[in-house]
């Protein structure tokens, strides 16, 4: 009977076949299918992740939600580019989790030029350069990072200086030259920065120049405006400091200054002599004058014409200094009133010369001070 059944089936007229099929033609059971093979793709995307990649389950669950494979052809080719071009498998787990789109692309148009460029400065790490910013090789040779290479070499002059810019943020070569770069480069040299610090602005900082123009204007502006020389170095490290803050930032570190018993002047007069006090952190701050002040009994304006004495460490420089310091003074020799900065500034071997060894006869157990196995009295 299924055989007749089956013969009865294969020689439908063509009406009743179209008919007959309808149950093939049911939206719903396409979405169903549609489905079907999504999940297929899904599934064989986070295996390929896993096996290939060297993703974590969860990781390659959530990058294929990013990224589904139909076959293995192109991401075969793509590793072995790179497995050929010095990857481990560590740097390769690393850039596809950064960016899974790489699994996908032409190794002969996009891959290979943008290496034979990179290659063709000089000494370069490309496995580390490329996993620390995989879109890099993203974006157009011809049309964004030739130009941007160019750019950089204008000031830079060799591929050894660019490839020490680029190491110091890769994104140098991502913005827009002429909308971004050339204009805030154009607004130092109107303001009369010399292109020789301009030059080390780009080679040691060189996210400054990538900042929004109008804000990038604004900042120059109001180092200018602060009384910072255009020629000397700190007007450059002023712009820098203030490119990397916020209006909101700048205006909570002030904040945190007036609270600490700074005045305006000293607040600004400390920002002239040394810019880079601005960028450490509240806590940092807190600590370093809650300890001049309450156990070292200074003022703070006192502290505010030596701000970069802030910037050191408290556990590892200041408190085993200061504690010597203060076995000087109760043994009078030393003044109450010396100024902190020939003594916290100075490298370990002249710090020790001049205060530790020379008073070793007097005072035996000032090394023991030093090394902290004596507490601090304050």
């Amino acid at each position: 009977m299924f055989r007749c059944l089956c013969r009865k089936f294969l020689h439908l007229s063509s009406k009743d076949s179209r008919s007959h099929y309808y149950f093939l033609q049911n939206p719903c059971l396409k979405s169903i299918s549609h489905i079907s093979n999504t999940t297929i793709q899904q599934s064989f995307t986070v295996s390929y992740l896993i096996n290939s990649c060297g993703l974590s389950e969860a990781a390659a669950l959530s990058t294929a939600t990013k990224i589904q494979l139909k076959t293995s052809k192109k991401a075969d080719s793509a590793l072995t580019f790179f497995q050929n071009h010095g990857f481990t498998e560590s740097h390769i787990t690393l850039l596809i989790t950064k960016c899974p789109s790489l699994l996908l692309a032409d190794t002969d148009k996009i891959l290979k030029p943008k290496f034979e460029f990179f290659n063709s400065l000089g000494s370069i790490d490309l496995a580390k350069l490329f996993t620390s910013d995989p879109t890099l090789l993203k974006r157009s040779l011809n049309n964004q990072i030739i130009p941007s290479f160019n750019f950089l070499k204008s000031f830079l002059h060799t591929n050894e200086n660019i490839i020490f810019a680029i190491r110091r943020s890769t994104p140098i070569l991502q913005y827009n030259v002429e909308k971004v770069m050339a204009p805030n480069v154009a607004v130092l040299q109107n303001h009369g920065v010399p292109n020789y610090i301009i030059s080390k602005l780009i080679s040691k900082q060189p996210r400054t120049i990538m900042l929004n123009n109008s804000r990038f204007s604004e900042i120059v502006a109001m180092v200018k405006e602060m009384g910072f020389n255009p020629v000397k170095g700190n007007f450059i490290t002023a712009v820098r400091v203030m490119s990397g803050m916020s209006k909101l930032n700048w205006e909570r570190k002030l904040g945190v200054y007036r609270s600490l018993g700074w005045s305006e002047d000293e607040i600004f007069s400390a920002f002239k002599m040394y810019p880079t006090y601005m960028i450490l952190s509240e806590k940092k701050i807190r600590r370093g004058m809650d300890f001049f002040v309450k156990e070292m009994n200074y003022k703070p304006s006192s502290i505010s014409k030596y701000a970069d004495i802030l910037a050191l460490s408290l556990e590892k420089r200041i408190v085993p200094r200061c504690s010597v310091l203060q076995v000087l003074m109760s043994k009078g020799l030393i003044g109450k009133d010396l100024c902190l900065s020939p003594v916290l500034r100075p490298n370990e071997k002249k710090f020790l010369e001049k205060f530790v060894i020379k008073n070793l006869q007097r005072i035996p157990e000032l090394l023991r001070v030093y090394q902290g196995k004596m507490e601090f009295l304050g």
